[in-house]
């Protein structure tokens, strides 16, 4: 019995942490704010928040060679990580009077996010059988954009009374370190035997990081572009740009809860479906700019293809992953490789657009859903043909 509330206590915790997985989202109302306090260019703000992400992954590579040479363990990790943002909060409170703060503040958010974010999925990677992570990667996709919603509302908020509020919110990070310290379990990396090499990592992994990599590319450039494609049809564009973007998370935390029946039925193809849907999403954003329904409608579908590729991915991975190993998968699938695609994906999806057509959104959407169309075609394809020779 006690074994099974350790159990059902851990994937409660798990679920609850995910909520505080994209940080940047209680920062982003305050931008404009920022920019206006200290007279810095908007673009020299975006950059500063920005870093949290470089910070995450420096921090998250750090640690996963600390566990896996079993000197530290994903539960400090996490933990680490909750307090790190419980930090960033009081920091905010008490040294928030220069423009340099908000470099500061984006470095300690970085260390909190790479802390606790990568080996949160470790630790489902570790303690829950093949069907249990099914369900947790979807569930834990609903909750991250559930999260998304409360920290963008709760961000705006404070921001409305003080330029630091929305990294008070992260005050929160206290609580959910208590809660882990009861409720996480805590291991080492299994030690290596003499001569005995460290699991290896299968190719599958690094397939799966790969298509992750290109879906968001293109998925990133979803919610990127909405403010300027709406900018040309509405006086309070930016207020429009905003609903558009809960939206869109409120759109991946509905499939989030539909994903784990969907996808024990299609399999890997759900991946081609995610496409399918992203297609379908950026191409009637290409059509309805001055519809702002029709501009929701758009991103609700966006913003449920997300749900069904990325924790389908995550739990291909979880298939092909062990405690030898799991903090190396799990950063692979959980960092590098989305980070890498919100990356690349200005630098690519806009800089080829532009190149063609330059400044037209709608000529972007309509670039981005064709190129969602092929990946999703290539992964249909490759399934199909994976699917055959095992038959053979």
């Amino acid at each position: 019995m006690e074994n099974s509330k350790a159990h059902t206590s851990l994937k409660r915790t798990l679920l609850l942490i995910s909520i505080i997985n994209m940080p940047t989202l209680a920062l982003s109302p305050a931008t404009q704010q920022i920019s206006e306090h200290f007279s810095k260019p908007l673009a020299s703000v975006q950059t500063a928040i920005s870093t949290i992400n470089f910070v995450q992954i420096g921090v998250a590579l750090l640690l996963m060679i600390l566990i896996n040479r079993g000197i530290a363990t994903k539960k400090k990790a996490v933990i680490f990580g909750q307090c790190f943002y419980g930090l960033t909060a009081l920091f905010a409170v008490l040294f928030h009077k220069s423009y340099p703060s908000v470099w500061c503040l984006s470095v300690l958010t970085g260390c909190a996010s790479g802390s606790f974010v990568t080996n949160s999925f470790g630790l489902m990677f570790d303690n829950f059988g093949d069907e249990e992570r099914r369900g947790m990667a979807g569930y834990q996709t609903s909750f991250i954009n559930l999260g998304g919603i409360l920290m963008s509302l709760a961000g705006g908020l404070l921001a409305a009374y003080m330029w630091y509020g929305g990294y008070l919110v992260f005050s929160i990070g206290i609580v959910f370190a208590i809660i882990c310290a009861f409720t996480l379990p805590s291991y080492k990396t299994p030690a290596k035997a003499q001569g005995e090499k460290r699991t290896k990592i299968r190719g599958k992994v690094f397939y799966y990081a790969a298509l992750t990599m290109l879906f968001m590319i293109i998925y990133s450039s979803c919610g990127a572009n909405i403010s300027t494609h709406l900018s040309g049809h509405f006086e309070n564009y930016s207020k429009y740009a905003g609903i558009c973007s809960s939206v869109q998370m409120a759109g991946g935390a509905v499939m989030g809860f539909v994903f784990p029946k969907l996808s024990a039925k299609l399999k890997d193809y759900i991946m081609a479906l995610a496409c399918l849907l992203l297609f379908s999403g950026m191409l009637l954003l290409s059509f309805c700019a001055s519809s702002l329904p029709f501009a929701m409608l758009a991103m609700f579908v966006c913003g449920g293809s997300m749900s069904l590729f990325m924790p389908f991915a995550t739990y291909g991975v979880s298939q092909y992953s062990d405690p030898g190993n799991s903090s190396i998968t799990s950063f692979i699938i959980s960092s590098i490789a989305p980070s890498a695609g919100g990356f690349l994906s200005p630098l690519i999806i806009t800089n080829i657009t532009n190149a063609i057509r330059s400044g037209s959104t709608v000529f972007r959407y309509r670039f981005t859903a064709a190129s969602a169309l092929a990946v999703g075609a290539a992964i249909f394809a490759i399934t199909l043909l994976t699917a055959q020779k095992k038959k053979a």
